[in-house]
């Protein structure tokens, strides 16, 4: 089989590995999609040129073949889960880590990783009908969260990034109303029950501490790895409750992604606006280089075989 592998700082190669088939309670997976995520991207642009590194953990697939031990799966399986390296033609994964991919929803947009991380975050924020939501970056993530908060039936939601083309988006899948930064800073200080930062930025994770009303709800849940980050001892005294919006337990990801899948299925939340680009396997440097460059329109980058 293919498989992709960094070698370089910002060049990776395709090679051919063993066909090696599922062991003692896996299933064999053929990667329909693979998504290219930001959290990867030092791995790719930083590699020190020594051993090749294989990435990709946003699978989504079909199976293949089935291990010993494994039950209710069958071959042709459509699937999403936890898996990698899923830049790749195929991969091993234990069958526990993986669900079903609803029947509406196209593979290219059945990215279940990253689904999981954003419903569990917003699970833990006490979202309840009538608040009023603010979600800070419209990424991918920001604009997923944003479905999830609208879920909820929030009396007010609002969405705020920098990009005029993520707040269109963010118009379209259920924000009330939409800002840039520069809008929001000062004339919506304290206006908002919780707050979800996606941005990933010290300004972003700033305005959205500054978004948040008395006793209100700070959920981080950006990815912050470029920095340290301070967050305003003003928040403690306006008795703000701040949430980490990470885990690193599968059992409460796995419960997520089942949470966010159903609402998929149920029409409530979709990602295929969000997956606005994809490469070739032979071509996944192009897609870590749009988070450089980002053309005009890019939210998701996923590589497709």
């Amino acid at each position: 089989m293919r498989i992709s592998e960094v070698v370089a700082p910002g060049r990776s190669q395709v090679v051919e590995a063993p066909d090696t088939p599922p062991g003692p309670g896996q299933v064999r997976v053929r990667t329909l999609a693979s998504g290219i995520c930001v959290s990867e991207l030092p791995a790719w642009a930083e590699h020190d040129g020594a051993e090749p590194r294989r990435l990709g953990h946003e699978l989504s697939g079909e199976i293949v073949e089935l291990g010993h031990g494994v039950h209710g799966w069958s071959r042709g399986d459509r699937v999403t889960g936890f898996a990698f390296p899923a830049f790749a033609d195929a991969v091993n994964v234990p069958a526990r880590e993986l669900l079903p991919v609803p029947s509406n929803v196209p593979s290219r947009a059945a990215l279940g990783e990253p689904l999981a991380c954003v419903v569990e975050a917003l699970s833990r924020c006490g979202l309840r009908s009538g608040q009023r939501v603010a979600v800070v970056g419209l990424g991918f993530m920001g604009l997923t969260a944003l479905q999830v908060a609208a879920d909820r039936a929030p009396a007010r939601l609002a969405g705020v990034d920098p990009v005029p083309y993520a707040r269109d988006l963010a118009s379209e899948l259920g924000a009330g109303e939409v800002h840039a930064p520069e809008e929001a800073t000062g004339s919506l200080a304290g206006a908002f029950d919780v707050v979800v930062e996606f941005s990933g930025r010290a300004a972003g994770l700033k305005l959205a501490g500054d978004l948040v009303t008395t006793h209100g709800t700070l959920c981080v849940a950006g990815y912050h790895h470029d920095g340290p980050r301070d967050l305003d001892i003003e928040l403690w005294y306006r008795g703000v409750t701040i949430v980490n919006g990470f885990t690193g337990q599968r059992w409460r990801l796995m419960a997520a992604l089942a949470d966010g899948l159903r609402m998929m299925a149920d029409r409530r939340l979709t990602l295929e606006p969000l997956v606005t680009h994809s490469v070739s396997l032979d071509d996944v440097d192009t897609g870590f280089g749009y988070f450089g460059h980002r053309p005009a329109g890019f939210v998701k980058c996923v590589v497709e075989l």
